[in-house]
């Protein structure tokens, strides 16, 4: 008995890590996306001033991209925006609220002991399944939708 709770207690430290790793890198690649945002709405505002001073339309401004996470079928998770042209075609994309709701489901089942992984790479790869799983219940998903993109 104490050695399967040390089992769970050990999966479940390991999707913590995982959860807290994806966190740090989010707010890492969304610092730099913010960044990158700021210095193209500047250069809009710079063009357009161009534009007017020439007699000529102004542009639009671009809009801000949605930042997320993809997952890949092998269990790859990177940081990603969503309308991103280059994504895997398997991989899924979830917000990182998504991505944090995932995991706490996965954190219910380890507890429950309904899974068990094998080693450290299946925990990544469970995520993904159960983004799958879960693809349904998320708002703006589509019956039949391609599972490009979960939310």
């Amino acid at each position: 008995m104490i050695k399967e709770l040390d089992c769970v207690v050990f999966w479940v430290s390991r999707l913590e890590a995982l959860v807290e790793t994806v966190r740090r890198d989010y707010e890492t690649f969304q610092a730099r996306a913010q960044k990158a945002d700021f210095l193209n709405k500047f250069m809009t505002i710079g063009i357009d001033v161009v534009l007017k001073a020439g007699g000529m339309q102004p542009i639009a401004p671009p809009s801000t991209p949605e930042l997320g996470v993809t997952i890949s079928p092998s269990g790859k998770i990177t940081m990603d925006w969503r309308d991103n042209p280059n994504r895997e075609p398997a991989a899924i994309f979830v917000t990182r609220e998504q991505f944090t709701a995932i995991a706490l489901k996965l954190k219910e089942k380890l507890l429950e002991g309904a899974i068990v992984p094998a080693n450290d790479n299946e925990i990544p790869r469970l995520v993904y399944s159960l983004s799958i799983k879960s693809s349904k219940g998320f708002p703006g998903q589509q019956d039949g939708e391609k599972m490009r993109d979960v939310s």
